[in-house]
């Protein structure tokens, strides 16, 4: 059964050493069999041409938009999309 844990702290960027928005380990593993950690950076991700949705989801945490319940389906479909591309840049379509 998967779990979500909340964490009082998140781990650093793997990136760039700063704080993260979100960490997670996805449900599988990479090629070399290691598991896989998507992370989500303000710094590293916003604007990055190559992660539209990272990019997409951290400027809706920038704009508070986890803070407005009128915004959750919003911020339902940007998270969907970031785990999309964050699995499919590990070969998981």
């Amino acid at each position: 059964m998967d779990t979500i844990q909340r964490a009082e702290r998140l781990p650093h960027c793997s990136r760039c050493g700063g704080d993260l928005i979100i960490s997670a380990i996805a449900p599988k593993a990479d090629a070399q069999g290691r598991p896989i950690h998507p992370e989500l950076c303000a710094a590293c991700d916003t604007g990055d041409p190559h992660r539209p949705a990272a990019g997409m989801l951290a400027q809706y945490f920038a704009d508070r938009g986890g803070h407005d319940l009128s915004r959750s389906e919003e911020g339902a479909t940007l998270l969907t999309d970031w785990t999309r591309e964050c699995m499919a840049a590990h070969g998981w379509e």
